[in-house]
Formats: structure tokens, C-alpha cells, sequence
């Protein structure tokens, strides 16, 4: 400790259940974070996004107009063009569009806006559910680290005076 004080040693338990409260609330950011992306006509880059996807796992596509727009959405798998759609819509309305993956690869999807202005918001539906993955070891290390403090909490000496009576 600073200024010549001291400290007691972090113990093994608040190291474990500081890491597992820390990796939970990081799972909860990480799924919980909705970005929306807003795309205008006069973007000097057509925005573009790269996603890898396996078999079965879903690309939803998500488009509100902010204000009227005419727009493109395509979607292509190295050089093969999967999805080309055209969209119209008035201020307030949304489009969706839904594509399931048959293979491992590469997806590009490209958002071209000829008119308005959209807010974007594209998400993935995995097959399978690896990203929860985190939540599980984070409750299982916590849960550890709060037994570990149990255990050395009844096994803590009590330091006492005994007096004799006579």
C-alpha cells in the first residue's frame, strides 16, 4: 500500500470472484450492445459490412427509414451475388430481410442508399450458441471463487484470552 501503509493479500477467492463477476457484466455488454447504423444519400461509401457465417445460421437485416428513402440491398458470397433488393419506403417505415446460411464462408452486404436516409441494423442468429458460452464459465467461476471464500472463512482462527478461575 501507498505511503508506507499495509494491506492484506487479495485472496484467491475475491481474485475468483472478481473475475467472474467481471466476465458476466463484459456478457452482458457484449449481447446487450444494439448499434444502429445510419446511412445517408450523400455518404461518400456505400456502407458494406463482412460477416463469416456456418451452416444454419440466420443474417436478419433491419431497415428503418428516418426520412423517405430508395435503396438497394445486396448481399453476395465472394463473387456470386446471393440477395439483390430494391426498397422504397416512406418516412417511419421499416423493411426486413431474412437469408439463412447453407455454408461456412464469407457473406458481404452492401447497403446502397440512392435517396433519404436509413438506419440499419443487422444481427446474427447463430446456429450454434458458442458467444453464450461465456455465461456458463463466468457463473461457474464465481460460484467457485464465492464456495472458496466459505471454506476459508470456517477455517479462519480465532485468536482469544482464556482466563483460569479459581
Amino acid at each position: 500500500m501507498g505511503a508506507g501503509g499495509s494491506a492484506e493479500a487479495m485472496k484467491f477467492s475475491d481474485v475468483l470472484i472478481l473475475v467472474g463477476i467481471g466476465m458476466l457484466c463484459a456478457g452482458f455488454i457484449i449481447h446487450g450492445w444494439v448499434e444502429k447504423t445510419s446511412i445517408y444519400e450523400d455518404d461518400p461509401e456505400d456502407y458494406q459490412k463482412s460477416v463469416h457465417l456456418i451452416s444454419g445460421d440466420k443474417l436478419i437485416i433491419n431497415i428503418n427509414a428516418v426520412e423517405d428513402s430508395e435503396g438497394l440491398l445486396i448481399l453476395s458470397q465472394g463473387s456470386t451475388e446471393l440477395l439483390q433488393r430494391p426498397f422504397t419506403l416512406q418516412e417511419g417505415e421499416s423493411y426486413e430481410e431474412r437469408f439463412d446460411s447453407d455454408e461456412y464462408d464469407e457473406y458481404t452486404l452492401e447497403i446502397i442508399i440512392q435517396t433519404g436516409s436509413v438506419e440499419a441494423d443487422v444481427d446474427i442468429s447463430r446456429a450454434f450458441m458458442l458467444d453464450f458460452i461465456i455465461y456458463p464459465i463466468s457463473i461457474g467461476i464465481l460460484l467457485f471463487g464465492l464456495q472458496k471464500r466459505r471454506s476459508e472463512l470456517a477455517n479462519v482462527a480465532v485468536d482469544a484470552e482464556l482466563e483460569l478461575q479459581e
